[in-house]
């Protein structure tokens, strides 16, 4: 009975200690916000590594060129869309595998791996009855790519650009493409 009420009052007392800490933990929303590097503190641009022993093997086959690359819109739905007129993805796909390829390196990835960049070009919709606040029509779109090694998303990026014409596109193409390229540094890069 002693024993009982003793670890009762040992549990009463941690939960009060420690409980309310152990909650705002739990319910705690994970921001991935990023500013590792400055092009990435010049829009909105949020990262995520998904799987961090597969970061070294991603960036090994991009600098060496072997990876397959997809690249889709997403149109507004509900107000005319315009930036389509003004971009064309195929031109987004080569810039995308140019700047790749000033990291390109002639060293042979020690094992292959699959290397899948899907890249979708979203158009703000600002028309869409879901966009309520004046903030969620300040961007043009955003761009968002997800790295996947042998069919495992490995790591996810995505930027703003502001420009509906889609004219800074290319500057969020080169910071995407640092930003994967950086991932094991911690120190904040200049452009």
């Amino acid at each position: 009975m002693f024993k009982n009420k003793l670890r009762l009052i040992i549990i009463i007392v941690f939960v009060l200690l420690f409980g309310n800490e152990i909650y705002k933990q739990i319910t705690k929303k994970q921001n991935t916000k990023s500013s590792r590097l400055i092009c990435q503190t010049k829009t909105v641009t949020f990262e995520k590594v998904l799987k961090q022993n597969l970061v070294k093997k991603l960036q090994q086959t991009l600098k060496y060129g072997d990876y397959q690359i997809k690249i889709w819109a997403d149109k507004s739905r509900y107000m005319k869309s315009v930036l389509f007129d003004y971009i064309n993805i195929e031109n987004i796909k080569k810039d995308f595998k140019t700047k790749i390829s000033n990291f390109k390196t002639t060293i042979v990835p020690s094992k292959s791996a699959d290397i899948f960049v899907d890249i979708m070009i979203y158009e703000n919709d600002k028309k869409d009855p879901g966009k309520k606040t004046a903030r969620s029509k300040l961007y043009a779109g955003y761009i968002e790519a997800t790295f996947k090694v042998n069919k495992q998303i490995t790591y996810k990026i995505q930027t703003d650009f502001m420009n509906l014409k889609g004219k800074d596109i290319p500057q969020r193409i080169t910071c995407l493409v640092n930003s994967v390229m950086t991932l094991n540094n911690k120190l904040i890069k200049k452009d």
